[in-house]
């Protein structure tokens, strides 16, 4: 296989930067917001934003007239030199166009240079034959982001077009507060390059007041408390976090994910393993490694157990829904560190 019938969302930056433009291009795979950025440099490189409106085209999978499409691409395009036909939502044509569209890739060889397609599937994948028949004359690009490391880079390369760097530290922050959601990272990008202006190192604190404001600083500073079995810091973030408007299972989420930290941390411990072997187990970067290990000698197997005793007792209160859900979240948080104190 030609390695450039088939890419990547790196790949595709790259062919666009070569000036590599192909006839026809296959977008599909989860990132959305990865498909969208790549035709915005489409357009940008191929149509002159003075003569968009007579040179790019939008069809739409439900509604398609494949023969009003291959119309587009083969008419020459209005003052420019280029022009780009596009269609979105290709999940939803129907199989008689689909078998059109097909048909159409396997006769011509589409060798004209003022005509570009690119079928965008939002929701599925295309099936096999469609596939076969755009990589003979074209480009097919899964826009999907597996790897967390891939996901990493992605990050770093949006905050160096406006030089900046981001720590390990807050970079962490950000994936775990937005998870991989590339569209609204893309979003809290923008709103921490906004708000750190000339700033060009991010730290961790401009990622938590930007994204969640004194919630997300909350949350983690109830976390570390509970670790630290700082009963009173622990109560008073408990107090401003259940003012805001984080919900309660989300809470109880991340106290039950501390707690599994703790145990799986001081279980490796007691199996004699080192830190840079509990830092590659537990697949977190090595600050919170090192508060985590620092926790789990707090507490005894004992401890974390009676832990797990009450994070299952006030799952069922939640259930039970008699008790009001902050109650029942600051009662927990007191008998966990209460029971550890004694």
């Amino acid at each position: 296989m030609n390695q450039e019938r088939y890419t990547s969302y790196e790949n595709m930056l790259n062919l666009i930067k070569q000036e590599k433009i192909y006839p026809v291009y296959l977008f599909y795979g989860k990132e959305n917001y990865l498909k969208e950025d790549i035709l915005k440099k489409f357009k940008k490189r191929l149509i002159d934003p003075a003569y968009r409106e007579l040179n790019y085209k939008a069809f739409y999978g439900e509604k398609l007239s494949v023969n009003e499409v291959i119309n587009d691409l083969e008419t020459l395009p209005l003052m420019s030199k280029h022009k780009l036909v596009v269609i979105k939502e290709a999940e939803k044509i129907s199989k008689n166009d689909e078998a059109k569209l097909v048909d159409y890739f396997n006769r011509k060889r589409l060798k004209n240079n003022f005509s570009t397609l690119i079928i965008i599937y939002k929701d599925s994948n295309p099936n096999k034959e469609l596939i076969k028949a755009i990589k003979r004359v074209g480009i097919e690009a899964n826009f999907s982001i597996t790897d967390k490391a891939k996901l990493t880079l992605w990050i770093k390369s949006k905050f160096k077009q406006s030089n900046k760097k981001i720590t390990q530290e807050a970079l962490f922050y950000l994936q775990s507060i937005v998870s991989s959601d590339l569209g609204r990272l893309f979003n809290e990008i923008e709103k921490i390059d906004i708000y750190t202006k000339d700033q060009k190192i991010i730290e961790k604190e401009d990622v938590m007041i930007t994204i969640g404001g004194s919630e997300a600083v909350n949350i983690f500073k109830v976390l570390d408390s509970i670790g630290d079995k700082d009963m009173k810091n622990a109560i008073d973030g408990l107090v401003k976090l259940n003012q805001g408007n984080l919900h309660h299972l989300s809470i109880f989420a991340m106290i039950y994910r501390q707690i599994k930290l703790i145990l799986q941390t001081k279980l490796l411990l007691t199996n004699g393993f080192n830190f840079k072997e509990i830092e590659k187990k537990l697949r977190l970067p090595y600050f919170v490694v090192g508060k985590i290990i620092k926790q789990s000698e707090k507490y005894t197997f004992k401890e974390i157990c009676k832990s797990y005793e009450l994070l299952n007792i006030a799952d069922l209160e939640f259930k039970d829904s008699r008790k009001e859900p902050k109650i029942i979240l600051e009662e927990l948080v007191m008998n966990i560190i209460k029971y550890s104190n004694k």
